[in-house]
């Protein structure tokens, strides 16, 4: 079945050498769109060849993320990683928010990942509620105050380059985020391949804490930590910050890579 995708929300695939990049989008209401700025300026800028593959749900409309559980999104980034197993010696991953949870799932299962950056990967969210949720669910009176979708509007700033995506999400959402969540909590440790863990200091859907300690519990013997001042969730789509995030991500991967 041929799968209608939102005018630029499609998957981007650009064959290059034989280092691939696999990129994973978030689950807030983005798609693919979010980091295909980043994707073709990487290949362009370094020749590499790139796999940013929309997320199953993601893309075409919201409708379609109902009944969809965290393993879905997860399998989606090892099919992902698997493509380019086929024809890249060397493989980089590079996620934002839950795409960098996923980036992390991946470099604890896969000893050959080479390198991963991750852009605001959550290891909490600032929504207190949702550690909470699938308890709150089990008690219908409480059951029936979760609404069923939950508004997802993009920033004015975003709408204004074009952005593509979702004005809301389905609220069940929040049982796959959690479920990552704790997944990650266990995962942590295993990861020992070069990494680079950025977020912004007023992101507003991350834990504040959620980068140092990602940073504290991978065991990579090259690792570095970016605390970007005043940057918030949608950095690699901010102009005050997405050239500085974007050059130093290559750099980074560059060093890793020579």
């Amino acid at each position: 079945m041929t799968i209608q995708y939102i005018k630029g929300a499609e998957p981007l695939y650009v064959k290059g050498s034989k280092t691939g990049c696999l990129l994973l989008h978030g689950a807030g209401g983005g798609t693919a769109w979010d980091l295909k700025e980043f994707a073709l300026k990487y290949h362009e800028q370094t020749g590499v060849t790139v796999w940013l593959p929309t997320l199953t749900g993601f893309g075409t409309r919201p409708e379609d993320l109902f009944d969809l559980k965290f393993n879905n999104w997860l399998t989606d980034a090892r099919d992902g990683f698997k493509k380019l197993q086929e024809e890249c010696e060397r493989i980089f991953i590079i996620g934002h928010s839950m795409g960098g949870l996923l980036t992390l799932l991946l470099a604890s299962e896969f000893e050959n990942v080479n390198a991963i950056v991750t852009w605001a990967a959550p290891l909490g969210t600032k929504n207190r509620l949702l550690a909470f949720l699938p308890i709150i669910m089990k008690i219908p009176i409480f059951r029936r105050m979760i609404p069923e979708k939950f508004p997802s509007p993009a920033p004015e700033e975003l709408k204004k380059q074009g952005w593509v995506g979702y004005d809301w999400i389905p609220s069940s959402i929040g049982f796959a985020i959690v479920d990552g969540l704790k997944l990650l909590k266990q995962s942590l440790q295993k990861i020992s391949c070069p990494a680079f863990i950025i977020q912004g200091t007023k992101d507003e859907m991350v834990a504040a804490y959620s980068a140092q300690k990602i940073y504290d519990s991978i065991h990579s013997n090259i690792k570095e930590i970016w605390l970007v001042e005043n940057a918030s969730h949608p950095i690699m789509n901010e102009k005050p910050y997405k050239e500085e995030l974007f050059n130093r991500t290559i750099d980074f991967l560059d060093k890793i890579e020579s």
